[in-house]
């Protein structure tokens, strides 16, 4: 059994994920972006939880129609080396796949060779690179997934 919980992120949890941003991230957002996310439609906004019910990590996720583009996906550095992100990032997929999505598309910073290599594992392929994407000037790798759109989708007869 899992000593990790994972559950929708929720308001009050702004505080716990800002914390693990400036741990995780040299480019931080403060907890109000995340507040901003989880009161937003279209969204997909997951965290993981330790037993004492301490953040490990954390997903955050948004629609652009049939795509669902990570905006946010980190372990915190003592709970890194567990598979918390590839378990999110599993959760992500099941939910693109019952909600009949077609991606799954999200940018990593090109000397993140680490999280290239868990995406690419998964299923991920490097489609293009968005120069300068990072406040520092560090370039995104545009890294996307594809899955199969669910066929009410297409039927002309639902329409």
């Amino acid at each position: 059994m899992s000593r990790y919980f994972e559950r929708d992120a929720l308001r009050g949890d702004e505080t716990a994920l800002e914390e693990a941003e400036q741990e995780c991230f040299s480019d931080a957002w403060p907890g109000r972006f995340f507040a901003v996310e989880m009161d937003s439609p279209r969204r997909y906004c997951r965290v993981l939880v330790d037993s004492g019910g301490q953040l490990a990590a954390y997903l955050f996720c948004a629609w652009q129609y049939l795509d669902l583009h990570v905006l946010k996906v980190a372990t915190r550095p003592g709970f890194r080396r567990q598979g918390l992100a590839h378990r999110l990032m599993e959760g992500a997929e099941a939910f693109v796949n019952r909600e009949g999505g077609e991606t799954i598309t999200l940018e990593v910073r090109r000397s993140n060779t680490g999280a290239q290599a868990l995406y690419a594992a998964m299923g991920y392929n490097t489609v293009g690179t968005r120069s300068g994407y990072y406040a520092d000037g560090e370039d995104g790798m545009v890294m996307t997934k594809m899955f199969t759109a669910s066929e009410a989708l297409y039927d002309e007869s639902s329409r």
